[in-house]
Parts: C-alpha cells; sequence; structure tokens
C-alpha cells in the first residue's frame, strides 16, 4: 500500500519536492521516525529534519502508536501526517494547526490542496 500511495504522490508532486518510502526522519529530541511515505524539500538525501518534511505518511501497523508519531511531527512543525489503515481502507489526515496535529478528514479518497494539490484513491 505504501509504494501504491508514494507512486500517486509523486506523479502529482511539483518537480522541487521529493517524495520517498522509508526516508528517516531526525528530531532533535534525537527521536527518529522513518514514515512509509515522506515529501521533502531538498531531494538527494536519505535522513531529513523536520524542517524539511511537508508530509509524513504511516501505513499501520506501524511501530509507533496511533497518537506518537503526529504528536511528536506536531511538536516539530511537519505540517502533514497521514495514517493509512488497510482494511477497511482509510487516510486519516492530520494537519497542524497551533502547534498540534488535528485529524481534518477520514476517507479511502482523499483530495487534498496541501501540501500540494493531489488525489489519492486508495480504492483504486
Amino acid at each position: 500500500m505504501a509504494a501504491a500511495i508514494a507512486a500517486t504522490l509523486e506523479a502529482q508532486a511539483p518537480a522541487d519536492l521529493v517524495v520517498l518510502t522509508a526516508a528517516t526522519v531526525d528530531f532533535p529530541s534525537r527521536a527518529t521516525r522513518t514514515p512509509d511515505v515522506l515529501v521533502a524539500h531538498r531531494p538527494g538525501r536519505e535522513r531529513f529534519t523536520p524542517g524539511d518534511v511537508l508530509l509524513a505518511v504511516e501505513v499501520e501497523p506501524t511501530p509507533d502508536d496511533r497518537t506518537s508519531s503526529p504528536a511528536l511531527y506536531g511538536e516539530h512543525g511537519v505540517p502533514h501526517v497521514w495514517r493509512v489503515t488497510p482494511d477497511p481502507p482509510t487516510i486519516r489526515v492530520f494537519a497542524l494547526r497551533g502547534g498540534v496535529h488535528q485529524q481534518v478528514a477520514a476517507s479511502a479518497h482523499v483530495i487534498a490542496h496541501a501540501p500540494f494539490r493531489l488525489q489519492v484513491d486508495l480504492g483504486r
């Protein structure tokens, strides 16, 4: 599922962004996360800081619980996080608001304008 999401995002991403699978985000607290899909500035890297990351996508099951990753990403300013469940196929969309990620949508079909105009349909 992560590979399909990455391919869909890559096909729609602007040229100045990179879509990667299994790239690492290094947080100042020495914590790290390796989301299944990452959209970031600064292509040509395998490790990123939170300031580079526009979207982190985690497909469940994940080694991190459902609340710790969005909270960590939010604390460090990552603007968008998706948590994806395969059964039933659902993308839970979190957006950064006031330093905290809040869930703004949950659907198998997502149309968004941020971090860029995109459309993802898990039903396909």
